[in-house]
């Protein structure tokens, strides 16, 4: 496969890659308690795959995966940053993205923590207002939540993702016996549900919709650029009015599926009715 990690290529293939598609992906994530069975980087090695994977797929370059988050699980080995520190990393970030030139970036968060989702959009927001990149910025179950999959933590989908992309860090005899309780995980249980076919099935519908997003980001004219920017301020409304209470609301997914398929106004009507 084409490389597309920007640490391990030299001048002339990035500037090769760069001028055939001038997007960039930026993986985030976490270090954090994913229980017994997972392992504890499994948010930025999840999103950095697949955003690799997407770039080899669509075109673009990946930079390194950022495993700094905001907040965590209660559990050993998690560390936590403040938002104001990520929320600043995440704009410097995106601004240098721009500084060498990339005119969209794909910012996936593995992280599902609400701070985390909501400070990496608003870093979005803010520099789109300010430059002329499209800055698409989500964590990976957005572009997926037509599957059911809305996020867990090292569960079904989490780990069924693991257990496709990098099968060797997942081991399930790790976890606790079948039938008593596992520590530090939610949703449903990952040792009846999760299944490398059902990774396999979520993977290639986001990385689908991560490149296709790309492409279409990198294609719109002024006029459309100025409605996804709309529609990526009335997600970060929604989310900032209120809050996780947004995600209740079956317009919220709605809106998030449309922005996924490049729908910008019906995102932005999707949620307006939140």
């Amino acid at each position: 496969m084409d490389e597309v990690r920007w640490e391990r290529l030299r001048p002339r293939d990035i500037e090769a890659r760069f001028k055939e598609f001038p997007v960039v992906y930026t993986p985030f994530g976490s270090l954090e308690w994913h229980g017994y069975h997972n392992p504890l980087g499994l948010d930025a090695v999840k999103a950095w795959e697949l955003c690799v994977r997407a770039a080899q797929k669509g075109g673009g370059v990946v930079t390194p995966a950022t495993f700094w988050p905001i907040g965590g699980m209660p559990h050993p080995w998690t560390v936590r940053m403040s938002e104001e520190l990520i929320h600043d990393l995440a704009v410097s970030i995106f601004e240098q993205m721009g500084h060498v030139g990339f005119k969209v970036v794909i910012a996936v968060t593995g992280h599902y923590g609400f701070e985390q989702i909501y400070q990496i959009k608003r870093a979005a927001l803010e520099v789109m207002y300010r430059g002329g990149m499209s800055i698409y910025a989500l964590p990976e179950y957005e572009v997926a939540c037509d599957m059911g999959y809305r996020g867990d933590h090292a569960a079904k989908w989490e780990t069924s993702i693991m257990m496709y992309l990098l099968p060797d860090l997942v081991r399930m005899e790790e976890a606790e016996p079948l039938g008593t309780p596992m520590d530090g995980v939610g949703g449903e249980d990952p040792r009846v549900h999760a299944s490398k076919e059902l990774g396999e099935e979520v993977c290639n519908l986001i990385i689908e919709r991560l490149s296709s997003s790309a492409k279409t980001l990198l294609e719109l004219s002024p006029r459309e650029r100025s409605r996804f920017i709309t529609a990526s301020a009335a997600h970060l409304r929604a989310l900032d009015a209120h809050k996780r209470g947004a995600m209740a609301d079956e317009n919220y997914w709605k809106g998030v599926l449309a922005l996924a398929r490049g729908e910008y106004q019906e995102a932005i009507e999707a949620f307006n009715r939140i």
